[in-house]
């Protein structure tokens, strides 16, 4: 009985692996998508706006019918849309024009991610405690998906290197396999009872509470912190920094990944030693000092350092707030987890957007233009440390709501 849902576990830390692909595998191929189609840095960061926009709109809709639906239904086709999405990019834009068809993948493949993500962690924060004790299985879980993006990167950048950018359209038909073959696995695997309070905590009452609004726009931050670096520094490093492909994309979104891994792993295994608000407030802070450094550092090789440590500044701002929430409001249910992941993809969607638009306005600004010029810098180049500097306000944003919600924050808490 101990080891019963052990198999369940397995399915779910999967499920983040397929999210990771789905997230990352675009951005990584963002530098081809300019060549071969010539998308403009706008478009590229609206790959990353409607990838999150798309989970928003499913993180809306599950807030009224993942109570009333199978798990396993919804486990199974968050995984098969997510291939399905994969295997668009692939084959559409040899159909369509380029950028009717990766939108289109883009907006099948978030639909499957934004399902799993409601999905996955009222799941495994349902497992029996019995089988949770000694470790921290939702921060444990959301390292897959950490460990999951550095091996998109890892292996995505290997196969280029091998095969050639020309052939690019391959990698999604590889990768599709993961979802495939784990939403066989979601049918066979054991399910939990959900056990569901809504008159205690329904989603409405929760959004008048303004301590869940606090942890909701918390979410917001930490979507945008996370994701602005993870979206950008592949191309960042290749095209503001000027080195190889694989050695920016290693030293940049890979240590990223692995840094992140390694936040939410070490965490999952002795966190109960610290107090989450205490870390979280850290995490913020090592963010906001490594995005300056980022962009002001001259060094290219500290600056790829910077842009990894920040996977550790960022690694336990999205499992430590869904499970500090999971603490205070027990038996909220899905509908709770819907809505903080509403608040978490509203930022992963704006602040790569963000960072876009501020790319190119810095880059087609003209005094912005003279003093990067003053630093040897392209307009470029320019634009794309302007773009990221604007992202700094959102960990300096989460070190000020820190400290409020630290107040309120359960007593001998850990993330569990």
């Amino acid at each position: 009985m101990r080891q019963k849902y052990k198999k369940t576990r397995l399915a779910c830390y999967t499920g983040y692996v397929t999210q990771a692909i789905v997230v990352n595998l675009a951005p990584l191929l963002f530098v081809i998508f300019q060549d071969t189609y010539h998308f403009s840095l706008s478009f590229i960061g609206a790959i990353t706006l409607v990838t999150f926009l798309v989970q928003i709109v499913v993180d809306l809709l599950s807030v009224k019918f993942m109570e009333r639906t199978s798990y396993r239904v919804l486990s199974v086709a968050s995984q098969m849309v997510s291939a399905a999405g994969l295997l668009l990019l692939s084959l559409l834009p040899m159909l369509l024009p380029a950028e009717v068809a990766v939108m289109t993948a883009v907006i099948v493949y978030s639909a499957g991610s934004g399902l799993a993500e409601v999905v996955l962690s009222p799941l495994m924060e349902a497992l029996p405690k019995e089988e949770n004790a000694g470790g921290s299985p939702m921060s444990l879980m959301h390292s897959f998906y950490s460990w999951g993006q550095a091996a998109v990167i890892l292996v995505t950048t290997a196969l280029l290197r091998f095969i050639g950018g020309q052939l690019w359209f391959v990698l999604p038909l590889l990768w599709a396999l993961i979802p495939i073959f784990n939403s066989l696995f979601f049918l066979r695997v054991p399910m939990v009872d959900m056990n569901v309070h809504p008159g205690e905590h329904g989603a409405f009452r929760m959004l008048r509470d303004p301590l869940f609004l606090l942890a909701f726009l918390l979410m917001v931050f930490a979507g945008a912190a996370e994701q602005i670096m993870a979206q950008w520094a592949s191309l960042f490093a290749e095209r503001g920094l000027g080195v190889s492909k694989v050695v920016g994309d290693l030293l940049g979104p890979c240590m990223f990944a692995v840094m992140m891994g390694i936040g939410r792993t070490g965490y999952g295994i002795c966190g109960h030693r610290w107090r989450i608000s205490r870390v979280l407030s850290a995490c913020a802070f090592l963010t906001t000092v490594c995005y300056f450094c980022v962009v002001f550092v001259p060094v290219p090789f500290i600056s790829l350092i910077a842009c990894g440590i920040t996977g550790l500044g960022v690694s336990l701002m999205w499992p430590g707030m869904l499970s500090l929430c999971a603490k205070k409001y027990p038996g909220a249910g899905a509908s709770m987890f819907a809505l903080l992941a509403v608040g978490g993809d509203i930022g992963c969607s704006l602040g790569p957007w963000l960072t876009g638009v501020a790319a190119d306005m810095a880059g087609n600004s003209p005094a912005v233009q003279k003093i990067g010029a003053a630093f040897s810098l392209s307009a470029e180049q320019t634009g794309l440390r302007a773009g990221i500097l604007a992202g700094v306000f959102f960990p300096l944003f989460m070190i000020i709501g820190m400290a409020v919600l630290s107040r309120h924050e359960p007593k001998n808490f850990e993330i569990r």
